[in-house]
This record gives structure tokens, C-alpha cells and sequence, in this order.
């Protein structure tokens, strides 16, 4: 009980200090300069990252207040502090004749903005902007000399491919954003700023091409954004798990890629990119069973080529997630459905373990669960060593003791590999857990209770939709129309034909509304 009453004056307190912030933070700009800084210290805390500078000069005194890190100071020096400073004698005091002066002199070497309340200039500073104080003046200039630290573009880390581009986007939205414009050199391409999280602020941007997109899609994701009520969004895998309309599925509503070409295409094919400040990764909306097995890859090797990678694709899917709940179905009720010769091999391997087909296949999969977790959670140069040594050890001593036979050894290594075909993490994660409850029902109920599952696995995806968009598309409601470049890929000078024709019809019809 004293715990509960401690909880809540502590947020009683937490509630008072931020009333008190912001009631401090809507009042109106004073007119001594270090009076100013020191109500914008207090706002802040008295944060080390806050730089205040108050400049005593015989015409006038003014001050500087800016975030350190985020923004450029070579530029603050050459812009804004040397010409105040330089030319003192011009800037007369009194009134509008100094603001008029002040503005002609900064002006020309960067954006100067009026401010009149302290709530204006907050926004502006934490988006690194240098505030300007006058002596004399009630009003404050915010001066926009943002420089955040990035990395440089890198070749993708989660996508890569033997023939392609290079480039990936990185932690910055706008240099992110200009990997697009570079590849859709169109005014049709819009970018929509938004900004989400009441805490974290954090900067989106939804990019679409004007006479192509969805606009129902459009309109639905932007309700969804502007919905949200969030303190804290760090990643787009965040953003996707609060825009989702289906929240119980496991699959994915979106597609995540850190690829500038594959964003671009999507824009090029009507569909929506969120971008975010301080992730590489974009999101694709809408997202349908069948994109989750095409690539980048696709379309610069040869369309058979890419037609027969999409075929592989689709049979490692099926191997990860339907391999270990045959093997115990066949071997513990089916094993009729088993050659003579082969049945004999399994059961002379089986002699002397002590678990049964499940447990078997159950403590080799976790223990693999585990192994992959422990490569990516450990230090690089390390890591693939300890999961590839740690699978052939753990496997070779686990048959040598008798715990597993060798069969399923064999199962649960070809399942591994088959999942690591996905061209999307998120994708093959939905495969490795229905895994688990597919592996139960076999163990269970046999092919019988696999047969269910499918069933069942092929209502709950015709019944899901993305922002309106069947998840099943173009199979669930069939399209012809959309077969060339669904999970087959027909040649791109019939496919881009098609795709220019359409985009024609629709420009021509925007014009004449």
C-alpha cells in the first residue's frame, strides 16, 4: 500500500513539474538578453548539452543559445556571432531600425525566423536551430544551422546480393530521402512530413508518387499516423507494430528494407514508403503474402532465372516451416507412408533414444533457436564461428550420446537453411514460430492435425488485409492482370510496357479532372 501512495506522488510531482514547464514555456520573450538565458536554462535543467553565450558589446548586448552537437559551429561563427559583432557601430539602437538592420545582416547567409513566445523557440532549438536574443527587443530569431553526425552510405547489411546496387540507407532522413529523389527524378514524387511521439518527436516522412499511389491506402495510413498516441518511437519496427489494422496475426503488415532501389520501385508500382529519422530501414505499405518472396535480385538477373530463385524461395518456406512436423507425424503415426528400406535406417538409428519423434525434434530446435541468437547477439568476428561450431559440436555429441538419432539431426539443419532463404527477417521469423505449433499438432493428431493447420493457415491469410488491400493478392481475390509480377516474374519488356501504358492512362486521366 505505501508503495502504491509513493507511485503516485511521485507522478503527482512528475504532472506538477511538467505543468509548471509548460506554463514557463508560453510565456512571451523578454527583453534583457541574460534574463533569457537564464529562464531557457531553467527549462532545460541546466543540461549540459545547453550553450548559452552572452555577448556585452557598447552598442548592444545579445545572446546565443544553441544544443551542442547538432549544430555546425564554423557556420554560427561566420554567419550570425562575427557580423554582430564586426559591424556593432551600423546596427543603431532603437527599435525597428535594429530588427530591420539585424535581419539585412544575417539574412543573406542563412534563414532568420521571428519568434515571440519561449514554446516557438523550443521546437526550433531542439531541431537545431541557434536562438538569437537582443537586448532591447521582445522577440528572439531562430537561425536553422542543423549538422547531425551520420555515417557514410554502405552497402545494405540485411539485404544483400551478388548483382546490384550498393547503396543503403543510412540514420539520416534526409540524406535518405534524397537517395530517393535521385532515383525518381519526378515532381510526381511527394515526401509528407509527419512527427510522432510525444517525448521522442521523431521525424517521418511518407513518400508516394502522386499519380500512381493508392489512395485509399494513402488516406488510411495517414489517419493511422496522425492516430497515434505514443510517448517513444525509436524504429520503424516500432511504427509498424502500432500502425497494424490486424494486430493478431504473426504475419507482417509491412515490408521492411534498407534498400533505396527497392523503395523506389515500390513508389514506381503505387505504393507508400514511411521513412524515419535515426533508422536505415524504410516501410512498404501495403504488403502482400507473395512480395515477402520476391528480391531486388529479381529483376537484374534473367525473368526465368528470377522465376526459378521465387520457386526455391517458396520451397524453403515450406521446408522451415512443414519439415520437423512431418518428419514426427510420418514417424510416429504414418509409417506406412515410409520405404521399407528407409523405415528399417530410422528405426535402427531410433534404437536406444529415449525421447519420443517430438521431444526429439524439440530440443534440437531450441537448442538451434539458441545457437542463432548467441551468433548475432556476439561480438562479429566471434559470432558466426560460435554458431557454426556450436551446431556441429552440439549435434555430433548429442547423436554420440544418444540423446537424437542422426535423421533428425539432418531435419532440424535442412530447416535452418531453408529459413535463411527468406529475403526478409521479419517473413521468416512468421515461419519459425508457426513451426512450433505445427510440430505440436503432428505430434498430437499426425498429418491429420497438419492438414487442419494448413486449413486453417489459408483462411486466417485470405481473411487479412493491408490497409485495405487482400494479403493474399493476386491469388485471394484472383487478378490476371497482376500474375506477370506476382510470384512468377514475366520479362520486364512486357511487364514495363504494361506498367507505362497504365501509368499514361492515369496521368492523362488526372489532367483532364
Amino acid at each position: 500500500m505505501s508503495e502504491q501512495t509513493n507511485e503516485s506522488k511521485k507522478l503527482q510531482q512528475i504532472q506538477k513539474e511538467q505543468g509548471e514547464l509548460e506554463q514557463f514555456a508560453g510565456e512571451e520573450i523578454m527583453e534583457n538578453a541574460c534574463e533569457n538565458m537564464e529562464r531557457l536554462s531553467a527549462i532545460f535543467g541546466k543540461s549540459a548539452d545547453l550553450k548559452t553565450l552572452v555577448y556585452e558589446q557598447e552598442v548592444f548586448t545579445f545572446g546565443i543559445a544553441y544544443l551542442d552537437g547538432i549544430i555546425n559551429k564554423h557556420q554560427l561563427e561566420e554567419t550570425v556571432i562575427e557580423p554582430l559583432i564586426v559591424h556593432q557601430q551600423s546596427l543603431k539602437a532603437g527599435g525597428a531600425d535594429r530588427e530591420t538592420l539585424i535581419e539585412n545582416l544575417i539574412s543573406p547567409a542563412a534563414v532568420l525566423s521571428a519568434a515571440f513566445h519561449y514554446k516557438q523557440l523550443l521546437e526550433s532549438l531542439l531541431n537545431g536551430s541557434v536562438l538569437l536574443f537582443i537586448d532591447g527587443l521582445k522577440v528572439a530569431y531562430t537561425i536553422p544551422l542543423e549538422y547531425w553526425p551520420y555515417r557514410s552510405i554502405e552497402e545494405p547489411q540485411t539485404q544483400t546480393m551478388v548483382k546490384g546496387p550498393r547503396e543503403g540507407f543510412i540514420e539520416s532522413l534526409q540524406i535518405n530521402m534524397t537517395l530517393l529523389r535521385r532515383r525518381i527524378s519526378t515532381p510526381s514524387l511527394h515526401f509528407l512530413p509527419r512527427t510522432i511521439g510525444n517525448v521522442t518527436r521523431t521525424k517521418l516522412l511518407v513518400c508516394y508518387m502522386e499519380k500512381l499511389v493508392d489512395r485509399d491506402v494513402l488516406n488510411k495510413l495517414l489517419v493511422k499516423i496522425d492516430k497515434v498516441k505514443t510517448d517513444k518511437v525509436f524504429d520503424t519496427g516500432m511504427l509498424e507494430e502500432l500502425l497494424e489494422e490486424r494486430r493478431f496475426t504473426p504475419f507482417p503488415a509491412f515490408q521492411s528494407t534498407e534498400r533505396p532501389d527497392v523503395a523506389a520501385a515500390a513508389i514506381a508500382e503505387g505504393k507508400v514508403i514511411i521513412m524515419m529519422e535515426g533508422t536505415p530501414f524504410a516501410i512498404i505499405a501495403p504488403a502482400t503474402f507473395w512480395s515477402f518472396f520476391q528480391a531486388a535480385e529479381d529483376y537484374y538477373n534473367h525473368f526465368d532465372l528470377a522465376t526459378f530463385i521465387r520457386f526455391i524461395r517458396l520451397i524453403s518456406y515450406i521446408i522451415a516451416l512443414a519439415l520437423p512436423a512431418s518428419y514426427i507425424a510420418v514417424t510416429t503415426f504414418h509409417q506406412e507412408l515410409i520405404p521399407p528400406n528407409l523405415l528399417v535406417s530410422l528405426a535402427a538409428q531410433r534404437e536406444g533414444v529415449p525421447f519420443p519423434a517430438f521431444l526429439e525434434a524439440l530440443l534440437m530446435e531450441l537448442i538451434f533457436e539458441i545457437l542463432r541468437e548467441a551468433g548475432i547477439r556476439m561480438p562479429r568476428p566471434i559470432g558466426s564461428a560460435v554458431s557454426i561450431v556450436g551446431a556441429i559440436v552440439i549435434g555430433e555429441s548429442a547423436v554420440s550420446a544418444g540423446l537424437v538419432s542422426p535423421a533428425i539431426v539432418i531435419v532440424v539443419s535442412l530447416t535452418a537453411i531453408a529459413s535463411f532463404v527468406s529475403p526478409y527477417y521479419s517473413f521468416s521469423g512468421t515461419g519459425r514460430l508457426l513451426r512450433f505449433f505445427l510440430m505440436l499438432l503432428a505430434s498430437t493428431l499426425g498429418i491429420y492435425g497438419m492438414i487442419m493447420f494448413m486449413i486453417a493457415l489459408a483462411i486466417h491469410l485470405s481473411s487479412l488485409q493491408t490497409f485495405g488491400v487482400p494479403y493474399f493478392e493476386p491469388f485471394a481475390p484472383f487478378k490476371a492482370e497482376k500474375q506477370k509480377d506476382s510470384f512468377l516474374r514475366f520479362p520486364l519488356w512486357w511487364t514495363q510496357t504494361a506498367f507505362y501504358s497504365k501509368y499514361k492512362r492515369k496521368l492523362e486521366s488526372g489532367k483532364a479532372k
